[in-house]
């Protein structure tokens, strides 16, 4: 009840006030920096929505429902294989938790899955995983997170949600990637605190590492890698502490079971063929031997320049991190009674949060180019300054004005970080969609010469678009499809406008 009355409501002022920060950026029109992944998330779920979820098998469906939508891919998947006998395509690159929970949701609540909902459901996701630093870094301090407010956990807090990255890809983007960070965070405090507490043989304990271990494994891939660190760390530790056989024997049996029950549900779509196909090339394209097939030179080039660009990422999204590092670092050589030790448990934690991202850095690295892949070392770096705080107050080595002063800069620089990187936005994609939606009759296909349609915009159109060269290219396509009527669009000065309506001229 301690924290309840008096911890909570001042992380929750600390959060709403972060909310206040991104207002300008909540519920403007879909455009960049990977805000094609919510428009892939709500095109799936606005789909199942207005359609019986069952009916397509409880798989993220990526094609519309109307005649003319169909054998469309959209973004859907690499091989063009998983589509079903209806000509809907899927999007298995992820498994679908990640669009179960806020669809569910929605549909409790009787709300339309939309731009604004998602968002306001992926902020609750970003307090939530607050929620879990402030406990992971109570746990490594020994303070009763039920207790009275704990400083240094408050200011792991206050990191987490004002970093960059979170107040980004924790609001407004959202894909499985993003919802498995808060599974994350809970999954390295549930694991760690089973060890550190020698909980082995607790129900309840089992209970949480299982469920969260599950939601993991079918949210997201970073999953089966924190499985993996966790598996290694067990089976390192197993002689000197038995009760690890526990979390070994679990971890395998989870994983197993919801790898088994992903592949069963995507190959029900076009057979097990299809499905594994299309997850090899996938990793084909995301993973680390994209580029082996043009030669060693090459392969050696393109390794490197991935590595660049990951730590490009890095170091955009966590300058200011990088420098308060620095900058304890530099107090630490200068000031004899400040120590950089660790215990055991912080090398646990260290371990926990860091070991599955690096996997997943080593195995995708293709994949890991995309910044919200930086996403998931929040983490790591929140809970280390907040232990670094802890030391430096501690110590005495910084006045308490000093140390309140500086937190306040920190969070302002943080806040003029978020917005510099996010300072672009387009209405472009939401104006041409709604113009195609206008535009196009439910029994007439939509075409777009020369350009590939984006994410955005087939979200917004609420049509499947297929890319054509010409004329011809549109009207063949109609004629496999058994289909008389289309619309050919252009794009001209960033603008869409009706080239042509087609119609397929009856055989004599």
């Amino acid at each position: 009840m301690d924290f309840i009355k008096r911890t909570l409501p001042i992380l929750l002022g600390i959060f709403l006030l972060s909310v206040v920060v991104r207002l300008p950026q909540l519920n403007r029109p879909l455009s960049n920096h990977h805000e094609f992944c919510t428009a892939v998330s709500l095109r799936i779920m606005q789909i199942w929505y207005d359609n019986d979820i069952g009916s397509y098998g409880y798989n993220p469906v990526m094609t519309y429902h109307h005649a003319a939508d169909k054998a469309i891919n959209n973004y859907a998947n690499q091989s063009g294989k998983m589509i079903d006998k209806n000509g809907n395509y899927y999007y298995v690159s992820h498994p679908p938790f990640a669009y179960y929970a806020p669809f569910f949701v929605f549909k409790l609540l009787h709300i339309r899955p939309d731009v604004l909902p998602l968002q306001v459901f992926n902020l609750c996701l970003h307090f939530i995983s607050g929620l879990f630093v402030y406990f992971t870094v109570c746990l490594l301090s020994f303070s009763r997170a039920r207790a009275m407010p704990y400083r240094s956990a408050i200011v792991a807090f206050i990191i987490y949600i004002f970093l960059p990255v979170t107040l980004w890809f924790q609001g407004n983007v959202y894909m499985s990637d993003m919802a498995v960070q808060t599974l994350f965070v809970i999954g390295v405090y549930t694991t760690l605190k089973m060890i550190v507490r020698q909980k082995f043989y607790s129900l309840k304990y089992i209970f949480f590492y299982t469920l969260v271990l599950a939601l993991m494994l079918y949210t997201s891939w970073l999953g089966a890698f924190f499985a993996v660190g966790v598996l290694v760390y067990s089976l390192l530790h197993v002689r000197d502490i038995r009760g690890f056989r526990v979390i070994i024997w679990i971890t395998i049996l989870v994983t197993i079971l919801l790898v088994r029950l992903i592949v069963y549900q995507y190959a029900q779509i076009n057979g097990l063929g299809a499905y594994v196909e299309e997850m090899l090339s996938r990793y084909l394209v995301r993973g680390s031997v994209a580029e082996t097939d043009h030669g060693l030179f090459h392969f050696l080039f393109s390794y490197l320049w991935y590595a660049k660009t990951i730590m490009y990422n890095y170091f955009v999204n966590y300058i200011v991190v990088y420098l308060l590092i620095g900058l304890f670092i530099w107090l630490a050589i200068s000031r004899k009674k400040l120590k950089i030790i660790f215990s055991e448990n912080g090398y646990r934690f260290i371990w926990l949060s860091v070991m599955p991202v690096a996997l997943m850095h080593v195995f995708f690295l293709n994949y890991s180019v995309h910044d919200f892949t930086a996403l998931y070392a929040s983490l790591f770096f929140s809970v280390l300054l907040g232990i670094l705080y802890d030391k430096i107050k501690k110590s005495g080595a910084v006045s308490p004005n000093m140390l309140r002063a500086g937190l306040v800069i920190t969070v302002l620089l943080l806040i003029v970080q978020f917005h510099f990187i996010n300072k672009n936005s387009s209405i472009a994609d939401k104006s041409n969609g709604l113009y195609i939606h206008k535009n196009t009759s439910l029994n007439e296909t939509a075409f777009l010469m020369h350009e590939e349609p984006s994410p955005q915009l087939v979200f917004y159109a609420g049509r499947n678009i297929r890319m054509v060269q010409n004329k011809e290219e549109a009207l063949a396509f109609l004629k496999s499809m058994n289909l008389e009527k289309g619309v050919l669009y252009a794009m001209n000065n960033k603008a869409i406008q009706v080239t042509e309506r087609l119609e397929v001229a009856e055989h004599p």
